[in-house]
């Protein structure tokens, strides 16, 4: 590593050097980079067999690190001096368990964080733990979009549930007009009117909330990570 990073400053002082590409050279430790990258905002460590971020310097500047595809298991607590940082990509390491996580919470800007392909992301309460300690903050986790800095997990099949309701609802409702039919015509008559008439309201709320949806999706489609990762 500390030979990669030497050609890759190409004789310029480690304090003019904003972004820095270290893939693929093989180290298990970090080796040659130190607290004089004063002014590094972009550092890529993929794939180089990282077993552990001991000896990782002080990055007062770096917003996006990406060390993935590698064996780190623990010692997360070594970027607790990237006060800036703001883009992690931590996915394909050795990371086990939500307390090798933990020292991530030190990270005040940290708006993107992908851990995926990692143990931890199986642990019960995973990504509830993340969205009650980095809410204020993340983004985006794991490719998944935390517009409200919550996540839940079972929005998609509650909703689900409630049109499954309405729907049975609807049908039970249009039995009890065909029993009112054979009864009496004229209450019938009554209530196809005011059925006409909450049909017509229910068809309002329905094209509102669509409008509504279609909007979210639009807006969500457009984001870029450049827009996660701005503060607001």
């Amino acid at each position: 590593m500390e030979k990669r990073i030497e050609l890759e400053k190409r004789g310029r002082h480690p304090s003019e050097i904003d972004q820095l590409i270290l893939d693929d050279c093989r180290s298990t430790a970090i080796i040659g980079l130190t607290d004089a990258f004063v002014r590094l905002r972009s550092l890529s460590i993929i794939n180089v067999g990282l077993t552990s971020l001991k000896g990782f310097p002080s990055l007062p500047s770096l917003v996006f690190l990406d060390i993935s595809e590698n064996r780190i298991s623990n010692g997360l607590h070594a970027l607790s001096g990237c006060i800036k940082l703001k883009s992690l990509n931590l996915s394909q390491n050795k990371l086990k368990d939500i307390e090798s996580i933990d020292p991530l919470k030190s990270l005040p800007r940290l708006r993107y964080l992908d851990l995926s392909n990692n143990e931890v992301t199986k642990e019960e309460g995973y990504k509830e733990y993340v969205s009650e300690y980095f809410s204020k903050t993340i983004k985006c986790l794991d490719g998944d979009i935390y517009l409200n800095g919550k996540y839940d997990s079972d929005s998609g099949s509650d909703l689900n549930g409630e049109d499954g309701s309405e729907s049975e609802a609807e049908e039970e409702g249009e039995g009890d007009d065909d029993d009112d039919d054979d009864d009496d015509d004229d209450d019938d008559d009554d209530d196809n009117d005011d059925d006409d008439d909450d049909d017509d309201a229910d068809a309002e709320k329905g094209n509102a909330c669509s409008d509504e949806s279609s909007d979210q999706e639009s807006e969500n489609e457009g984001l870029t990570l450049e827009d996660l990762l701005k503060d607001h």
